[in-house]
C-alpha cells in the first residue's frame, strides 16, 4: 500500500489518522457504557437490579454466580461492601469464571463489583435513577490494563459484540421490573 497524503493529515488529537487509531487502539483504558430507559418505578428497576439469583435464570450469558465463603443471604441482601462472588459467564466460545467483589453501594440508586482477570482490573457498575414516571438503567464497564492486553480486549469485545450482550442485560433487567 502506497501511503497517502490523508494518512498523514492531524486528527481530532492532533495526531496523524493512523498513529491517532493505534493511539486510541492501545490506550491502557477502556470504558463501556450503555443506558436503557425503563417505563417502570425506580424502586421496581432497582429491586430486579439487585436480585442477583435471577441473572443466570434471565441472561443467556451468565452460567452462575455464586457466593464465596458464606451462604446466600438469608435477608436477601446480596449487594453489601466487601462481600466476594464468583460468576461465570459466555464469551463467545469462552467461559471465564471472575472472583468479584463489591465495592459500591449506594442503596436504591448504586451498586459496583471490582474484578481482576489476565492481568486487567476491571469495574462493573449499575445505577438506577428517575426518569419521570419511569427511570434509567445504566451499566458501566471500566477496564484497566497493560497497553497489549487492552488492544486486545477491544478486539476481542468487537468481535464478540460485548455493547449488545451488555445491551440485552439491561433489557433483562427491565423485564423484571416491568413485571416481577
Amino acid at each position: 500500500m502506497i501511503a497517502s497524503p490523508q494518512m498523514f493529515r492531524r486528527g481530532s488529537s492532533g495526531l496523524p489518522p493512523v498513529r491517532e487509531a493505534l493511539a486510541r487502539l492501545f490506550d491502557p483504558h477502556l470504558v463501556i457504557r450503555r443506558s436503557l430507559p425503563v417505563a417502570a418505578p425506580t424502586q421496581a428497576v432497582w429491586e430486579a437490579l439487585i436480585d442477583l439469583p435471577r441473572w443466570p435464570v434471565r441472561d443467556r450469558y451468565i452460567r452462575w454466580v455464586r457466593p464465596i465463603g458464606e451462604p446466600p443471604p438469608a435477608d436477601g441482601r446480596w449487594w453489601v461492601l466487601g462481600r466476594r462472588y464468583r460468576e461465570q459467564v459466555r464469551r463467545g466460545p469462552f467461559l471465564p469464571v471472575f472472583t468479584l467483589t463489591v465495592v459500591e453501594v449506594e442503596e436504591g440508586r448504586r451498586v459496583a463489583w471490582a474484578a481482576r482477570y489476565l492481568w486487567v482490573n476491571a469495574v462493573h457498575a449499575w445505577e438506577v435513577e428517575p426518569d419521570g414516571d419511569g427511570a434509567i438503567l445504566t451499566s458501566e464497564e471500566s477496564f484497566t490494563g497493560p497497553r497489549v492486553i487492552m488492544a486486545i480486549a477491544r478486539v476481542v469485545f468487537r468481535i464478540f459484540t460485548v455493547e449488545r450482550m451488555t445491551d440485552r442485560q439491561l433489557e433483562f433487567m427491565a423485564g423484571d421490573a416491568l413485571d416481577p
